[in-house]
């Protein structure tokens, strides 16, 4: 870890910040009881963006702030102070609580997603937290974080970094302890690159003193430079040198060759001397260090800051890659997930589209026995027949002898998780344990009221990818008893995805049990239509998953698998469902299937996969696929996503094609009336003000083609007053 010096950030920041600031402000200027149920409105995406990203990214230098690890501009910005804060140790304030800083300048860091991951929303601090709305000012001035700052603190007085790699804490330093505990900064990966990053150095350096040669160029782009910098100031001091009196690469291996430039033969075996001290003591220091006893998480943080009582520690894992063998139609299939998406934030997800029959369901099983692990799998009681390919094309014969093999290829540091279901042993093998919290959805989806529908099991979570009988447990129940903080993180989580307006809530009403107050109409969720009670159990049991593993909703990681998850949906839900989803639980990675274009809207560029059956019938996945992002419901329809030739009806696209026939084989042949009568038939525009003018411009013609004795007077006024006549119909329904 380095000093980090901060600037002055430019007019351009200001102007990006500005509108998204000021929205973020009148929702902070809301009293606590309106804020408790809405999330404060925060523009995520703005921190992936290309100009804000890079001014953070140049500022720390292209490093983590905390770990030093290098990070690509893509990866956007991150916090200090986290806009989701796990519970107050002293029993105040919401998981927003730090929200109201989400674009302060001195507040955004370059923190890599390893070192995201590994906080989380943790945020220890000596005493309380600043008061809501403070000025970052205020804010410094008010708390005593627990964990370094490094463009406020200095580093090397909590911290010090050995030859071999490890970062330890100095001694009674509270900062160092929790700083080295919550970031994970001594894992096996970090320690070795660290330990590489040193030896390129300090070797450098000593055969540069041995041989009295100059210093290689290529010291200037070794990363890790807050390491190695502590090396060799200790080392310097070894030698007499109270301070290295330099910060940057450059200025570092200037001192250095100048070092060996004013030193005889006699100085430069003497800094050699310094160099193999330093190495020898960090021997030792190292095997004290190891031999130290592991103290429980607890025992580094002073009293008055204990945290919260863990909950069950649930590994992060996203999907990168998706291989499926012999499992049921799927002969062999590979699917790549897009990346990350550079200037959106979230996870990224994946949409199934095909015709029936091509497998998408089983994309679906085949995840979630992967995710789960074998331990869990088992709990599913599923046979080689339930999962087997037919033998054969013109008979059902599930009597082979290949083995059903699922591979995921996980992000860089989980490990894969592979299922296999070996026929000649007639047993599950594959990843043991399980891969990160899955959750899956069949295409029905209602809840049970009776008790005691919910299992304890992490396979009872997908079970209904396997059973469509299999029914959700009532969400009424759990909700009922929920308080405080956790009722209001699942309502402004539920209110997110369900279309209600911007007074709606949901309620614990005392006599009718848990309720949407929704356009002024209190009712209860089991009397709400089939796609609200559907949407309303899937979102709530989501919740009550996820809760089990995180402290609030924002930070959850997880993958959850939903079969046609257009069901019950109304079309303008439909264009929203995916964008909402996305929004209420921005780590989670959803996997879906769907037969409808509008549930398209909110996916990205290569987040939508086409299966289809290729000649020999089996199945696969079309390539080069356009852009979704940008196409209309019309243009998703006729594209390779979906496959229509047209979207007219089929009736009348027969009669236009014989009627096309007949006047190609004799031009002089005149339509007249049945022409007429088929244009008639067609509607004209993408959006319904089109379609109105359309029609008022069609009725306009027609008068203004009768006989000048038959001309209604003022055609064009009348038309165009019917377009207005409409359209403000149109609005106020």
């Amino acid at each position: 870890m380095l000093k980090v010096r901060r600037t002055t950030p430019s007019a351009l920041f200001f102007d990006t910040i500005d509108q998204p600031r000021e929205r973020l402000l009148r929702w902070a200027l809301r009293s606590l009881e309106e804020r408790r149920q809405r999330r404060a409105p925060i523009d995520h995406d703005l921190f992936h963006r290309s100009h804000l990203a890079d001014m953070v990214h140049q500022e720390f230098a292209g490093a983590c702030a905390f770990c030093e690890r290098p990070v690509d501009p893509s990866d956007g910005v991150s916090h200090f102070r986290p806009l989701s804060v796990d519970g107050d140790h002293d029993g105040e304030g919401y998981a927003d609580h730090y929200s109201w800083l989400a674009y302060e300048w001195l507040n955004l860091f370059l923190i890599c997603r390893i070192c995201q991951k590994q906080r989380r929303d943790r945020f220890y601090v000596m005493g309380k937290r600043a008061r809501f709305l403070a000025t970052f000012d205020e804010v410094r001035a008010e708390e005593r974080p627990l964990l370094i700052d490094p463009t406020i603190d200095n580093p090397a007085s909590h911290l010090s970094f050995l030859v071999s790699g490890e970062c330890i804490p100095k001694r009674n330093s509270a900062k160092g302890k929790v700083t080295v505990d919550l970031l994970a900064l001594n894992d096996d990966e970090l320690v070795h690159r660290r330990l590489e990053a040193i030896e390129t150095v300090v070797g450098a350096w000593q055969t540069a003193l041995q041989d009295g040669a100059d210093i290689s160029d290529a010291v200037l782009n070794t990363p890790f430079l807050g390491a190695w910098r502590d090396v060799l100031t200790r080392t310097l001091s070894e030698f007499g040198i109270a301070t290295l009196g330099a910060s940057s690469r450059l200025s570092l291996v200037r001192r250095l060759r100048d070092l060996i430039e004013k030193n005889d033969r006699e100085g430069c075996d003497r800094m050699v001397a310094a160099i193999d001290l330093v190495r020898n003591s960090d021997r030792i220091r190292r095997a004290e260090f190891q031999r130290e006893p592991t103290e429980p998480e607890r025992a580094f943080y002073p009293v008055a800051v204990l945290p919260p009582e863990a909950r069950l520690r649930a590994p992060q894992a996203e999907i990168e890659r998706v291989q499926i063998t012999n499992f049921k139609a799927i002969d062999r299939l590979d699917i790549r997930l897009g990346e990350e998406r550079s200037r959106k934030s979230g996870a990224p997800c994946l949409m199934l589209l095909g015709e029936n029959a091509v497998g998408k369901s089983t994309c679906l099983s085949a995840i979630a026995l992967a995710l789960l692990g074998t331990r869990e799998a088992r709990m599913l009681r599923l046979t080689y027949s339930d999962l087997a390919r037919s033998q054969a094309r013109d008979s059902w014969d599930v009597w082979g002898r290949e083995p059903v093999e699922v591979q995921l290829q996980l992000d860089a540091r989980s490990e894969p998780a592979i299922f296999i279901y070996d026929p000649v042993r007639g047993r599950v093998e594959g990843s043991s344990e399980q891969s990160t919290v899955v959750l899956g959805y069949g295409p029905h989806r209602y809840f049970a009221k009776a008790r005691g529908r919910r299992g304890t099991s992490a396979a009872h979570g997908v079970r209904s990818l396997f059973d469509s009988r299999q029914a959700l447990p009532d969400p009424t129940e759990w909700l009922d008893g929920l308080r405080g903080r956790a009722f209001d993180e699942v309502a402004r989580t539920i209110r997110m995805i369900l279309p209600v307006g911007d007074d709606d809530q949901l309620v614990n009403d005392p006599r009718s049990g848990i309720c949407v107050f929704a356009q002024g109409q209190l009712t209860p969720v089991g009397q709400l239509s089939e796609g609200y009670r559907s949407v309303f159990a899937m979102v709530a049991d989501i919740c009550r998953n996820l809760l089990e593993h995180w402290s609030n909703l924002e930070i959850a990681h997880g993958v959850v698998l939903i079969d046609e998850i257009e069901t019950h949906l109304h079309p303008r839900w439909k264009m929203r469902v995916m964008s909402s989803l996305r929004e209420a639980f921005p780590r989670v990675q959803f996997v879906v299937t769907t037969h409808d274009p509008l549930c398209v809207r909110g996916m990205y560029d290569g987040e939508v996969v086409v299966l289809a059956r290729n000649e020999e019938g089996g199945i696969t996945t079309l390539a080069d696929l356009p852009d979704v992002s940008g196409m209309r419901v019309e243009q998703l329809l006729t594209s390779e996503y979906f496959g229509l030739s047209s979207t007219i009806d089929p009736d009348l696209q027969l009669e236009i094609a014989r009627l096309s026939d007949g006047v190609a084989g004799d031009p002089a042949l005149k339509i007249g009336v049945e022409a007429d009568e088929l244009v008639s038939r067609l509607t004209v525009g993408d959006s319904a003000s089109a379609q109105i003018i359309q029609e008022a411009l069609l009725q306009y013609l027609q008068e203004r083609e009768k006989p000048i004795d038959a001309l209604v007077p003022n055609a064009r006024a009348a038309a165009v007053g019917a377009v207005f006549r409409a359209l403000r119909s149109s609005r106020a329904g």
